[in-house]
């Protein structure tokens, strides 16, 4: 409240500066003119009240013209705005405006408004990217449901065969529930310039608690761990580089044969972390490499029911807010190794 109350003081003695200048200005310029013609002989000998018309009027008039101009060009910004405002309103979010006026308070406002109406334009992003994906991903599962509802309306079927079709339906539930939580996580960290809460965290810890999570899963399969992992404290997204372990460790283990090896690496430099995980399971083509990061892209579609095709997508993405990079390094039936990039940020 006290700022803007300052703001506002601030404009009042700004414009009455311009103003009393453009006055004063007119007036000493109506003056050197009149002083100019006095002494060159175009003007006789003058009293002092039609000498003071001469000088007031004139000045008056100069005065009013100029500050006309002055707020013309004044005015142009706040006039700009308001049809931008109006492009907005109408759904427009590419509007954008240059952030340097003479007026501070003009600048601020300008960038204030292209800060609001990019949030606007990331927002809707997200909107739209979630209602394809989900239009998207949607109809094989949906349609699943529906034939096994179909299924449990026929009288003739067996109490068993209700059962297994009732299965059938939890699990699609399931599968759909998975979806819609990744696709909400990727439609959330695709957001340009994304603001991530960022934490000191062990990185190595991080990665044993998902290897502690998936044990199930790589248990099943007898696959033997080999951990290389140096403690050191990370800065960044402690739930968002799980989701990472996870996809990347889950991917590792559903695509090893049983009785594979799972080598998983952590190590600090001086700014950079690196994490390298790697399998000896049926690895993967080039032309499959090129599009392993595509949403919805699945290389192995007999492992499609465990999955959307999303989890890549997300990974590489969570990599890019935490300005990192990550590369890949498959053959077809030797394995597949990923290496991640990190540097350490700070606060």
């Amino acid at each position: 409240m006290k700022q803007n109350k300052h703001r506002t003081l601030k404009l009042a003695l700004l414009f009455s500066v311009i103003i009393f200048s453009i006055m004063t200005l007119s007036m000493l310029l109506i003056g050197v003119i009149i002083v100019m013609l006095y002494y060159t002989g175009h003007l006789g000998e003058l009293d002092t009240l039609f000498l003071l018309i001469w000088f007031i009027f004139p000045s008056l008039i100069t005065g009013i013209v100029i500050a006309f101009l002055v707020a013309i060009k004044g005015l142009q910004p706040v006039l700009k705005m308001c049809d931008a405002i109006t492009k907005v309103a109408e759904g427009d979010f590419s509007v954008r405006f240059k952030e340097k006026y003479l007026i501070y308070e003009v600048s601020q406002m300008a960038e204030c408004f292209n800060v609001m109406v990019k949030e606007l334009d990331n927002m809707n992003t997200v909107h739209t990217n979630f209602i394809n994906n989900v239009s998207h991903e949607f109809r094989t599962p949906l349609s699943a449901i529906e034939g096994y509802a179909a299924f449990l309306g026929n009288e003739q079927i067996n109490k068993a065969e209700r059962i297994q079709y009732a299965n059938q339906i939890i699990g699609v539930t399931e599968k759909l529930s998975v979806i819609i939580n990744n696709i909400l996580l990727l439609s959330k960290i695709s957001v340009e310039n994304m603001k991530i809460e960022k934490e000191y965290f062990n990185l190595s810890e991080s990665i044993r608690e998902v290897l502690i999570m998936l044990e199930n899963k790589w248990s099943v399969k007898k696959l033997s761990i080999d951990l290389e992992l140096q403690d050191f404290l990370y800065l960044g997204s402690k739930e968002m580089m799980e989701e990472v372990w996870n996809n990347l460790i889950g991917n590792a283990i559903k695509f090893s044969d049983s009785g594979g090896q799972l080598k998983i690496k952590s190590l600090k430099n001086k700014n950079t972390v690196i994490v390298i995980i790697s399998d000896n399971g049926i690895g993967m083509t080039k032309e499959t490499q090129e599009k392993i990061y595509d949403k919805f892209f699945q290389a192995d579609t007999s492992h499609s029911q465990d999955g959307a095709g999303l989890g890549l997508s997300i990974v590489k993405r969570i990599i890019a807010v935490h300005q990192g990079k990550i590369h890949i390094d498959s053959e077809l039936n030797k394995g597949t190794t990923f290496t991640i990039d990190l540097p350490m940020l700070k606060k």
